[in-house]
């Protein structure tokens, strides 16, 4: 089953590659160019070779056992207030708020300054401090999510004193989430939108591929929600930009805050876990 799994993932973007090479149209709903399916195709034989390095060099001894009956139920439901709570009612009181335009408060400071100049024809009032407030807040999730997770790396090394698997997937979750940080704040991928596309799926599936083997399935029960809220959001913001009129901000921005939140809890209890003194972490 792996091995068809591990042949999937790599021969489906090459057959599409070729396809969208041949039509010379594109496919339909598929509006990639062959350069973007050799980008997607590269990154799929990245995370096979890394998935074989984890099987051979960085599995645990035994697989995770879940642990949330040994932690406190408050502690499971703020989580669970984090994930889905926080963003849900930032997200209501966005939409619901009587004074500004929802898209002001999503959108990044920069592109919010802009459209308001092209409205008004004036700066006046383009860079009051409401501008683009829950884009910066979803910032400051991430940045707690990448100091959550390094420090877990630096925990777990200290504990251990070598590098294993819940070390390289602590590190692999920092750089993951400072990226998405510093993409967000300085607007990185508006010129290789695509291109960070692909990095993000081959860091989100390398931390999979390391979480299979090291989380039990209430840690990867929040990992597969952020990569749900992440595809869901850049499929609107690229594949499905023009499906959803008025609204399309509002929701690829609420998923994207629900995949940083989600993240931010992903981080906590892979800390929670990786910080013991456990060498395998998966008890």
């Amino acid at each position: 089953m792996k091995r068809i799994l591990k042949s999937s993932l790599i021969g489906v973007p090459v057959l599409l590659m070729l396809a969208t090479i041949l039509s010379r149209q594109g496919l339909p709903l598929l509006d990639l160019s062959p350069r973007t399916w050799l980008y997607i195709s590269i990154s799929a034989v990245c995370l096979v070779f890394f998935w074989n390095l984890v099987e051979r060099e960085y599995a645990p001894d035994r697989r995770a056992v879940s642990i949330e009956n040994a932690r406190p139920r408050w502690l499971i439901l703020c989580l669970g207030v984090i994930a889905f709570g926080f963003p849900l009612v930032v997200m209501i009181g966005t939409v619901a708020q009587p004074w500004w335009e929802p898209g002001d408060l999503l959108r990044d400071p920069l592109n919010v300054a802009f459209q308001r100049m092209d409205r008004t024809g004036s700066i006046a009032g383009c860079c009051g401090s409401e501008a683009g407030a829950v884009s910066l807040l979803g910032n400051l999730v991430t940045m707690a999510a990448a100091a959550i997770f390094g420090f877990a790396a630096i925990q777990r090394v200290l504990n251990i004193g070598k590098l294993d698997g819940g070390v390289l997937l602590c590190l692999l979750g920092f750089c993951f989430a400072t990226v998405v940080t510093l993409d967000d704040l300085y607007r990185l991928h508006e010129e290789h939108q695509r291109k960070f596309v692909v990095f993000y799926a081959t860091f989100l599936g390398a931390i999979v591929c390391l979480s299979f083997y090291w989380q039990s399935w209430f840690e990867n029960s929040f990992l597969v929600a952020t990569a749900l809220f992440f595809v869901g959001s850049i499929a609107i913001d690229t594949v499905l930009e023009h499906h959803f009129g008025a609204h399309r901000v509002v929701i690829e921005d609420g998923m994207k805050l629900f995949g940083f939140c989600c993240l931010l809890v992903y981080a906590l209890v892979s800390g929670l876990r990786f910080s013991k003194d456990d060498p395998h972490g998966t008890g």
